[in-house]
């Protein structure tokens, strides 16, 4: 071919209007159908083994289910094992000169034994089966127990799970397998009925309880002196608790007299001091042994209508959780230490002062001075409470868990006459510092209570108002009479200081402190046992309880006929009260 045919040639290979060769589209088609014959075998392999993960989540949770439901047998049933006339069938056990072993000569050494014809047990005996998902994935499953050394070494139980159909037939990855160790101590608990032994020790409880006595005001107070919805004064309180089973945990919390009042720019608090104090003989607890001390003593504060509290409350507390016949720490924290080698929590409150709520009677008519409406004052002893372990009559028992609390208050004025500007009945003072300036007084009123719990004990709960007094104005004989705080009588007693009207700055002032029948109810108390039904000697728990008398007083003061100071007074003085309870420990076999 010449030069000038070959450029002929291209030039009209050039120019011309032909398309690609039938070769040459051929190659292209093959390239195009290679590429995508690539992406659709990458896209399917991905597909199918997501569509294994899936599989793979089925049959981990179906193994975990095994798992749980061995775990939740009795112990003996697990460390009884396979029957060994199943083991010829299953080609993952291997006899290894007589000893069976899991896989290979190597692996795990069988647990189990030869069961009467018909035994069962689930998961274990048999321990291999089938099982279809609900999507229709078919399981084999097959469980194992292995333990190579029982007295020194957990049992562990083994589940695998296989399955041949799915996202990928007969794929040897088409298994999954899971190991736990089972293991239970010795303990009361049956280990053929129970899947842990459980502990033997018993079981303390004892609550004592001295409640923050309240003494609340609502109603009017002359709106040209304060902005008033309610208020009160509130008084120490004291819980002392203990618990006793594994370990020993103990805890004192005690709090000192405060004082309250809402208004409707808001509730403002003063006074309120918290202490505790805690002990337990656990020894992942960063808690110690023993604890106590003297509490941060309690803050004067007076504000509002005058409410006011007294620094110098005091608290103190003593705990230990390793008592000793020489008890030389301060547990309880009053009378005899302790005589035993338990745990014991105490704990004592004192008012420092009296605690008043002081109402100015000023801004309804001046000249008329102040009246304190309500007074509390120093109680001559604390009140107390103790949780304490004593042994039981018997040796080798359990023992017994003895509460027990007490509670004194200071006197109770309610209902005080104006300072000044009006003329005291015949009987009565002015001066708010004296009994006669007062409607009413609660005196030397104290409770105690004791509830024990436990073995051998033949001491029933008991609660008694030791002392109290209820002094109230007698509108009849002109004078002053007295009432125990417990006589029934109370309740429908009514009172009345209503001494006649006088007229002070041109105005006509009328004054009384009231109670209506029922106003009052009596200091009660209750006590109650539950006992072993075998033996009454044994009580499962006990509980008695002090409730301090309650009144509900209405103070007023009517200028020309119109109120300017009505108060409603309730007293809520709360219960004094001691709960133990004892469970016995689980009975062996059981």
């Amino acid at each position: 071919m010449t030069r000038r045919v070959l450029a002929r040639r291209l030039r009209s290979r050039l120019h011309g209007e032909q398309g690609f060769t039938i070769v040459e589209t051929v190659v292209a088609m093959v390239v195009i159908f290679g590429s995508l014959t690539a992406l659709a075998y990458t896209a399917t392999i991905g597909f199918r083994y997501i569509a294994f993960g899936r599989d793979r989540i089925q049959a981990t949770a179906f193994a975990n289910e095994i798992m749980e439901s061995i775990r939740a047998l009795p112990y003996s049933a697990v460390t009884s094992g396979l029957d060994t006339a199943e083991y010829a069938a299953d080609p993952n056990i291997v006899d290894c000169s007589g000893e069976h072993r899991l896989f290979t000569c190597s692996g795990q050494k069988l647990v189990g034994q030869s069961y009467a014809s018909g035994y069962t047990e689930d998961w274990l005996v048999p321990h291999t089966g089938t099982d279809t998902t609900d999507s229709g994935l078919d399981f084999t499953w097959a469980s194992y127990v292995a333990n190579d050394d029982p007295a020194a070494n957990p049992y562990s139980v083994i589940v695998q799970v296989t399955w041949e159909g799915g996202a990928i037939t007969n794929n040897p990855n088409n298994l999954v397998r899971v190991q736990s160790d089972v293991w239970s101590p010795s303990g009361c608990v049956s280990t053929t009925t129970h899947p842990f032994a459980a502990p033997c020790q018993p079981f303390f409880y004892g609550q004592a309880v001295v409640p923050r006595s309240e003494i609340q005001l609502t109603g009017l107070l002359n709106d040209a002196y304060a902005e008033f919805d309610e208020s009160g004064i509130v008084l120490p309180g004291l819980e002392v608790s203990g618990q006793e089973e594994q370990t020993a945990d103990l805890s004192v919390e005690a709090s000192t007299s405060s004082v309250w009042i809402a208004s409707p720019g808001g509730r403002a608090d003063a006074g309120l001091v918290e202490s505790t104090w805690s002990a337990d003989s656990d020894p992942d607890s960063s808690t110690g042994l023993t604890a106590g001390g003297i509490g941060t003593a309690g803050l004067g504060a007076s504000f509002g209508l005058r409410l006011s509290v007294p620094g110098g409350d005091s608290s103190a507390a003593g705990l230990s959780t390793a008592a000793a016949a020489a008890d030389v720490a301060d547990c309880p924290t009053y009378g005899t230490a302790e005589s035993d080698a338990s745990s014991c929590a105490g704990g004592e409150v004192l008012a420092g002062g009296v605690s008043s709520a002081v109402a100015s009677l000023d801004p309804a008519v001046s000249g008329l001075g102040d009246a304190t409406v309500v007074r509390v004052g120093a109680p001559a002893a604390e009140s107390t409470a103790v949780v304490d372990r004593d042994p039981s009559a018997t040796s080798g028992e359990d023992g017994i868990i003895d509460t027990q609390a007490t509670r004194s208050l200071g006197t109770i004025w309610i209902g005080g006459f104006p300072t000044a500007g009006m003329t005291a009945p015949s009987g009565m003072s002015t001066d708010p510092t004296q009994d006669a300036n007062y409607c009413l007084r609660i005196s030397g009123y104290s409770d105690t209570v004791r509830a024990l719990a436990g073995e051998s004990t033949s001491t029933a709960p008991s609660a008694s108002v030791t002392a109290g007094t209820l002094t109230y104005w007698n509108s009849n004989t002109g004078s002053y009479s007295s009432k125990d705080v417990d006589d029934g009588s109370l309740s429908s007693l009514p009172i009345t200081c209503s001494p006649p009207s006088q007229t002070v700055g041109g105005k006509t002032v009328t004054w009384s402190v009231t109670v209506a029948a029922g106003g009052i109810a009596p200091a009660a108390t209750a006590a109650a046992s539950e006992v072993d039904p075998s033996d009454s000697t044994i009580k499962n728990s006990a509980e008695a309880t002090a409730i301090a008398p309650s009144l509900t007083v209405t103070y007023s003061l009517k200028v020309d006929g119109a109120d300017e100071v009505n108060l409603k007074i309730t007293t809520n003085l709360g219960a004094l009260t001691a709960n133990s309870v004892y469970g016995a420990p689980p009975e062996f076999g059981v």
